[in-house]
């Protein structure tokens, strides 16, 4: 229904601006989507204080935003409950922020957010600047993996919000190749990052990257015996393959899965808990 509408108002846009010079419809476009844009600043209010999002930026966006307080209750939940006072937590895959966002709303946090697809990164810090949280999020554009260096990030499409994305020579949790385009990109393991940049360990890590979950856990191992606990997002061959691919190197780094997250809210999220800690 919302893209009937929108392509019977985009005929009556192009009907209207061809009554003018090519010059002065391109201009009477741009300043309607000014207008639109002014507007479209949405304030969502979550059971920790409001938000504030642009979120006609896409159908992507304009769905996380509307859905923030339903679409993952638990990772909101894990937030809440997990993240103390003073601690740290690591977005990694943070899309536009909606979560990186939500977690900066408890007191004395510091979050990191890691969104290596470059639109997203651009809403995302333009949503760190609006909520004036600029003092308790760091955003990065950049991808994490097993290894180190220059790569490239295969999209999967290229809205804004979107998502599937892998980097070059992997696939995606569903095992498909992204073809829309490619993006270059720096790619970093979570120790490397850590050790480069003098960075302490993080409390919490949120980790939803579609598809090379695995490698980033497998470039962490001196990393996770100091994190706390880890949510990570599991479809697809992920969860076909989840012992292998997480459970192994998670349990050699102190970690024990909380069996009772994987049917709360979306069922697509597990919790896993350092119980050396």
């Amino acid at each position: 229904m919302s893209r009937s509408v929108a392509r019977l108002l985009n005929a009556l846009i192009n009907g209207v601006c061809a009554l003018q010079s090519d010059r002065q419809a391109k201009k009477t476009k741009s300043e309607l989507i000014r207008l639109i844009e002014q507007g479209s600043t949405r304030t969502i209010d979550t059971n920790l204080g409001p938000l504030r999002f642009h979120a006609m930026r896409g159908a992507n966006v304009a769905s996380m935003v509307v859905r923030l307080n339903d679409d993952e209750p638990e990772t909101l939940d894990w937030i809440r409950h997990n993240v103390k006072p003073g601690q740290t937590m690591w977005d990694i895959g943070a899309c536009i922020g909606t979560m990186a966002l939500y977690a900066a709303l408890l007191p004395d946090t510091k979050i990191l957010a890691f969104e290596p697809k470059a639109t997203n990164f651009g809403l995302l810090s333009e949503h760190i600047a609006i909520n004036n949280m600029s003092d308790r999020i760091s955003a990065y554009c950049l991808a994490l993996s097993d290894s180190q260096g220059l790569s490239e990030l295969a999209l999967d499409n290229l809205e804004t919000g979107g998502a599937l994305n892998s980097l070059t020579g992997t696939t995606n949790q569903f095992g498909g190749t992204p073809a829309a385009g490619h993006q270059a990109i720096p790619v970093m393991t979570i120790d490397g990052f850590c050790d480069f940049f003098k960075v302490p360990a993080p409390n919490h890590i949120k980790l939803d990257v579609d598809g090379i979950e695995s490698a980033i856990i497998a470039g962490a191992a001196k990393t996770l015996p100091r994190v706390s606990s880890i949510l990570i997002e599991i479809e697809g061959l992920n969860a076909d393959e989840a012992a292998q691919r997480f459970e192994i190197p998670l349990a050699q780094a102190g970690f024990e899965e909380d069996q009772s997250w994987r049917n709360r809210g979306s069922g697509r999220n597990r919790l896993y808990q350092n119980k050396s800690l």
